[in-house]
């Protein structure tokens, strides 16, 4: 689905409000988040497949967050990357790499593929610094 199909199906929309509160609200439930995983951070090896739909959920809440802060709400994660695909390309993420995660992450949540601990060591980098660039960017908008 993309951008256009996303809009005309309701799945996104621009609500007009801009929810400052919200982002604060979901910053601080993603800073907790991350903590909890940096805590636990030497079970990895024993369970990437959590590790990575874990920190697959910071991403998209923080861009639940981005959308609460330009006013806009979306009803699935492919219409919330679709959003960051078309309104923040100045982000400088990786689109086609979110979109793989996405992926990767619903193959973990519904078809109950397990992820081998390479796979969480070569990402892990790459996914905290897209969940540092999205905690900056919510940080800047709600001072």
């Amino acid at each position: 689905m993309n951008f256009k199909e996303c809009l005309r199906e309701g799945m996104l929309a621009e609500t007009g409000d801009i929810d400052i509160n919200r982002a604060v609200e979901i910053l601080a439930l993603t800073e907790h988040k991350c903590a909890f995983w940096k805590e636990v951070e030497a079970k990895a090896q024993k369970f990437p497949s959590l590790f990575i739909e874990g920190h697959y959920e910071i991403i998209k809440e923080l861009i639940v967050a981005v959308l609460a802060l330009d006013g806009w709400k979306a009803a699935n994660h492919d219409c919330l990357f679709q959003y960051i695909l078309q309104k923040k390309q100045d982000m400088e993420l990786d689109f086609e790499y979110l979109n793989e995660l996405r992926k990767l992450r619903n193959k973990i949540d519904y078809h109950g593929v397990k992820v081998s601990t390479d796979l969480w060591n070569q990402n892990k980098i790459r996914i905290q610094m897209i969940i540092e660039t999205l905690k900056q960017y919510v940080k800047e908008r709600v001072k």
